[in-house]
């Protein structure tokens, strides 16, 4: 029996964009609560509320390059 299912693989660029969003998270927090972002070689390159815009933004800018989306959720302390 086949399970192979149709799961996302992450590349070694999703790997260096996960490391530096975890890195990074605590100035991400700050910056861009309740938001999503689209990262690309370890820089946001586009944000916004809504992720299909995000989305469509990023792919514009980073043309057939990989980027990664993230949703960073509000810390929930006042700055």
């Amino acid at each position: 029996m086949n399970l192979n299912v149709d799961e996302p693989v992450e590349d070694e660029t999703d790997v260096r964009n996960d490391q530096w969003f975890k890195e990074n998270y605590l100035d991400l927090i700050q910056d861009y609560p309740n938001l999503w972002i689209a990262v690309l070689d370890q820089k946001v390159v586009a944000r916004g509320n809504n992720r299909y815009q995000v989305r469509a933004d990023a792919k514009e800018i980073a043309g057939d390059r990989p980027f990664s989306m993230y949703f960073i959720e509000p810390s929930g302390i006042l700055p």
